[in-house]
């Protein structure tokens, strides 16, 4: 889907207004688990949403969920234009957003669904297992440029980044993350789609990549997953030394993994209907079960550490 700039959301919102208030609609018959909805999900992270949205529609025969994927920034401008009432996105709104939502007085729910770890994938062919929070701030801004600066003696390459597009919520969450306000160097592979980060990395023994864990239930071929280490996040703070931690569901909820990020549900006037109902489906015991068993962490429910490290 084409990204729609905010300028244009004036025009749409006031066509929106025009033809609500044209007419009337009668939708006393809808119900949290009866009719229909559209609802975008931000691709990187569409995966484990559309096994929500299965099993949520398994469970209720008469609620049907057309689910769509696109950029996490094109899903927000989505929702503000009241194009679609509900929204999953791996990142919180922004200032710009924010402020569109406080000119135009909109109303949008938000509600905190589940916790995803991002990965860094390697080459199979790659020997370095492990990356500080830092050494990747040196890759992604051009300081570090060939795997031999990293202890990497095999490969002589020029270090490739595979990142989703500036419009997606993995490329935000790494330039928040990690190169905070500083442009990314020209290492950058811009990929539509996770298929193609996790493609790109796999045939190329040069390149490092992003991915949510909610995008795959084990490793890819061809490639391996590192474990990440951050000083700001140790298992013990008064430690000398630094640990690295794997994305596993225990480091995550527990915030040893430097890699965390929040993943939310966006709603706008979506009633009584099946956008309540989902939401709700979600944040429920079933549907924050479905997070575990797919390798996310649950927001909203008891978590049992046991249960998370045997996974």
């Amino acid at each position: 889907m084409k990204t729609v700039p905010f300028r244009s959301l004036i025009p749409c919102i006031s066509l929106i207004v025009f033809f609500t208030g044209a007419g009337c609609q009668d939708d006393s018959r809808d119900l949290p688990t009866r009719g229909k909805l559209t609802m975008i999900s931000s691709e990187d992270i569409f995966p484990v949403i559309d096994k929500e949205v299965k099993e949520f529609e398994l469970m209720y025969e008469q609620a049907h969920i057309t689910h769509l994927q696109s950029t996490t920034r094109d899903a927000i401008v989505q929702l503000l234009n009241d194009s679609v009432k509900l929204i999953t996105s791996p990142r919180q709104l922004n200032d710009e957003e924010n402020e569109v939502i406080k000119k135009y007085k909109l109303e949008v729910d938000t509600f905190k669904i589940a916790y995803d770890a991002v990965l860094v994938l390697v080459n199979e062919k790659n020997s370095l297992t492990r990356f500080t929070v830092e050494e990747l701030r040196g890759i992604l801004l051009g300081k570090v440029t060939k795997w031999r600066e990293l202890g990497e003696k095999n490969n002589v390459g020029r270090i490739v980044v595979a990142l989703g597009e500036p419009n997606t919520g993995m490329y935000e969450y790494i330039k928040k993350r990690i190169a905070g306000s500083q442009p990314l160097a020209d290492v950058v592979v811009p990929c539509t789609t996770t298929i193609d980060v996790i493609a790109y990395v796999s045939g190329h023994s040069n390149a490092i990549g992003f991915v949510s864990q909610g995008w795959i239930s084990k490793t890819p071929p061809k490639t391996r997953i590192a474990d990440i280490g951050d000083p700001a996040y140790r298992r013990d703070s008064t430690s000398t030394t630094l640990e690295y931690f794997p994305p596993l569901q225990a480091h995550v909820y527990r915030n040893y993994y430097p890699l965390r990020r929040t993943l939310y549900i966006f709603s706008r006037n979506v009633g009584t209907g099946v956008g309540i109902g989902f939401a709700a489906f979600v944040t429920g015991a079933q549907g924050q079960k479905l997070f575990l068993k797919n390798g996310l962490v649950p927001a909203t429910m008891p978590v049992r550490l046991v249960q998370l490290q045997t996974h």
